[in-house]
């Protein structure tokens, strides 16, 4: 048996594999006997980053799913799986990088999108860091339009399991503090979700599903655990929509690196407390129904999505010099 094993990356130095070359990689393993390759597991980990205006994190909308291979839309490339990036807070979990080829996009040209799957989070009990990795290397590409899904509990009581809502705004229950990704900036999260990637966002899912809500509120608990019935009252009481524990800090640092953001989620069941009590194997049915969908319909908003007519970016102000000389005392 033969063995590939890691090399230095960045170094220019291209690395042999069964699939042809591959230059500045490092981090892969693979084993094989002459004429039959067996891939074990194969991770790239390097330190070039793609320019990428657009990005797709994943979560538990399509994590029952085989995105993007089983989403069934045309002019969608796997460029390159298992992307490994080294990050000041970490390595990332593998990302994908995406074409939408020119065929199915707004303005007629390819777009280049990275994909990360369930938030960056290294476990689904755990986000160890995955959101401050991901936003960094977001960051570093050049991201300007992020989408995200996922799926929640159902506050409201017009909510059914099902159901697609694409928040307007949101409450961070968290007690984790968040990383300041970039330096003295004062972030204001007045209308946290951008209005024009919201829309478009709102017509494709339309297309797929035949209940869209286009405003809500999300409350963000602290996971892993779902809420209790009496937290599930007092979010009720704060006019919360849905509950769920990824939104935040997602929405901040998409602000923070200066990206447009909107988002969207599955209604999987009735929050704690209200209509009535769910068996927790009910909700998978439902995942698998839907992954497929899902994923359709935010590629598609990403080919589909326009200039952004908003103040998003109106939102962030530098701390004046002066003040940061007087606070590095």
């Amino acid at each position: 048996m033969a063995s590939l094993g890691f090399g230095p990356s960045g170094t220019g130095i291209n690395y042999a594999t069964p699939w042809g070359e591959k230059p500045g990689w490092s981090g892969f393993a693979v084993t094989w006997p002459p004429g039959l390759y067996f891939i074990e597991e194969v991770i790239f980990v390097t330190q070039t980053i793609p320019a990428v205006k657009y990005a797709y994190i994943g979560g538990s909308g399509t994590w029952a799913g085989d995105f993007p291979l089983d989403i069934g839309l045309k002019g969608v490339e796997v460029l390159e799986d298992n992307l490994v990036f080294q990050t000041p807070y970490g390595e990332t979990v593998p990302l994908k990088l995406l074409k939408l080829d020119k065929e199915i996009t707004a303005d007629h040209k390819d777009r280049l999108v990275l994909s990360a799957a369930f938030h960056g989070w290294h476990s689904a009990d755990a986000p160890a860091n995955g959101p401050e990795q991901i936003f960094w290397v977001f960051m570093q590409a050049g991201v300007k339009n992020i989408v995200v899904e996922g799926s929640g509990g159902g506050i409201n009581t017009l909510l059914d399991p099902g159901d697609l809502i694409i928040p307007s705004d949101y409450i961070d229950m968290r007690k984790e503090p968040t990383v300041a990704l970039i330096p003295n900036k004062i972030v204001r999260m007045l209308d946290p979700f951008c209005p024009t990637l919201r829309d478009t966002l709102y017509q494709e899912a339309q297309k797929e599903f035949p209940r869209v809500f286009n405003r809500g509120v999300y409350a963000t608990s602290q996971g892993p655990r779902f809420e209790s019935a009496a937290e599930v009252k007092m979010l009720h009481n704060a006019h919360a929509d849905i509950a769920g524990i990824t939104l935040s800090p997602e929405v901040y640092y998409a602000r923070l690196i200066g990206a447009h953001i909107a988002s969207i989620y599955l209604i999987s069941n009735y929050a704690e407390g209200m209509i009535t009590n769910w068996h927790g194997n009910e909700i998978f049915d439902l995942y698998k129904d839907s992954a497929p969908k899902i994923g359709r319909l935010m590629l598609r908003t990403l080919a589909n999505c326009g200039p952004n007519e908003c103040k998003c970016l109106d939102y962030r102000t530098d701390v004046d010099a002066k003040v940061q000389k007087n606070l590095a005392k």
